[in-house]
């Protein structure tokens, strides 16, 4: 308990800084995301017996974000493309090299995941803070995912499995079909709260935007945390590792944030700025 409320009454503050002003700090702490949560998803991997190549994995993840911050906005695709192109040759290179039949194409697979699930998908932060606002945006997201993760929560203790029996038992025993409700309806209500503040989306369709937001950040936050569930009982680990203390790791404090982070980002771009 200690540990959680030290790493709280730290951790929160710093983070909330580093997201609403971006920069330098922003682009840090992406690489930090990246290096760890890139760490332990090839770790979780070999603890079940595989050998992806973890240094490869990790480079090319690193690359994406710093490419991203450094290259002009035109060269994004380049950001994305490059570290993928390279990580598929290298990583088939080095099976070839070692002369090596046995598990390739799951290995030389689980190498390019890592890389498109933890790297690509959480770069997309630095994106978002192009944006107009982009700082409260990110912000914004950070909150609305604890929002749902907290209700979820609390509204699964309540009334979890008086409605809906089986839920996700195979995947994460204690998530329920209530609770993912409850995470859905108060994501919403605090999305509308945060708009009403700071004016994040405004014009004609305005509710509807902010309804149908909330609602998709809502389901992709509880996929994302299902999603790394899932990974951690095929590979028969408890938690991604124990770097945050009774937190668990990197992965399992983000695993929401690296779904909603790019799902916001094409939302904002394509229906909303």
């Amino acid at each position: 308990m200690l540990n959680r409320l030290l790493v709280a009454l730290v951790g929160i503050p710093l983070l909330v800084y580093i997201l609403y002003f971006g920069g330098i700090p922003l682009l840090v702490f992406s690489n930090l995301i990246i290096g760890v949560g890139l760490h332990e998803f090839y770790r979780m991997s070999e603890k079940s017996g595989k050998n992806p190549s973890k240094m490869i994995g990790i480079a090319a993840g690193l690359a994406v974000p710093n490419l991203l911050y450094f290259l002009k906005p035109e060269d994004t695709a380049i950001a994305f493309a490059f570290p993928m192109v390279l990580t598929v040759i290298a990583a088939m290179m080095k099976r070839v090299f070692l002369n090596r039949i046995e598990n390739a194409s799951i290995e030389i697979g689980e190498t390019v995941l890592g890389v498109a699930y933890i790297s690509f998908l959480f770069s997309h932060i630095l994106l978002i803070s192009r944006f107009p606002k982009g700082g409260i945006w990110i912000l914004t997201i950070q909150v609305l995912v604890w929002v749902c993760d907290s209700f979820a929560y609390f509204t699964g203790i309540s009334i979890g499995r008086k409605f809906f029996k089986e839920g996700f038992s195979i995947i994460s025993p204690k998530k329920s079909v209530e609770g993912a409700i409850g995470g859905i309806f108060f994501t919403v209500i605090a999305l509308f709260l945060v708009n009403w503040k700071f004016d994040l989306i405004s014009g004609s369709f305005s509710e509807i935007k902010i309804l149908a937001l909330g609602i998709l950040v809502a389901v992709v936050a509880q996929i994302g945390d299902l999603g790394e569930s899932m990974y951690k009982r095929e590979f028969k680990i408890k938690d991604s590792s124990r770097i945050l203390g009774e937190h668990g790791g990197v992965l399992d404090r983000f695993d929401s944030m690296l779904f909603v982070v790019p799902t916001v980002y094409y939302l904002l771009k394509f229906f909303v700025i």
